[in-house]
């Protein structure tokens, strides 16, 4: 990229940088150097800038969030989150490692419901207990 060869004869309008390969890159020029973005010595920030986000953008994390809806899943809309999901890996439009994803916080989600059921439960046996006392002590 920065120390890019260059190639005279290319084409008007195209980089006149040379690949790795040694042939002519042949992208639209974009630079004052005659040179395409990926390229141009000018143009190095910008493709730090792009390669840090575009590596952002296409982590799992992302892409996962993507396929959700905002607040808080009941437990049949993420039942149908995970249908929806298979039936996209399915059809090749998501990658596996994103409904690895959604199964896994599915996973986590469903035992963290059938904690705090547990727990209201609980709650609501102490409270029971607590008035069945109350009756019998009088």
């Amino acid at each position: 990229m920065g120390g890019s060869r260059t190639m005279a004869g290319t084409k008007p309008g195209r980089c006149r940088a040379v690949s790795k390969s040694g042939k002519p890159c042949g992208a639209a020029v974009v630079a004052v150097s005659g040179m395409c973005a990926w390229h141009a010595p000018e143009w190095a920030e910008r493709r730090r800038v792009w390669s840090a986000k575009g590596g952002t953008a296409r982590s799992n994390q992302a892409r996962a969030k993507k396929q959700l809806p905002a607040g808080v899943l009941t437990i049949d809309q993420l039942r149908g989150v995970v249908g929806i999901t298979i039936a996209k890996v399915l059809a090749g439009t998501t990658e596996p490692a994103v409904a690895n994803a959604i199964a896994n916080l599915a996973r986590a989600y469903g035992s963290l419901s059938e904690a705090a059921k547990a727990e209201e439960l609980a709650a609501r046996l102490d409270e029971l207990e607590t008035v069945a006392g109350r009756r019998g002590a009088s």
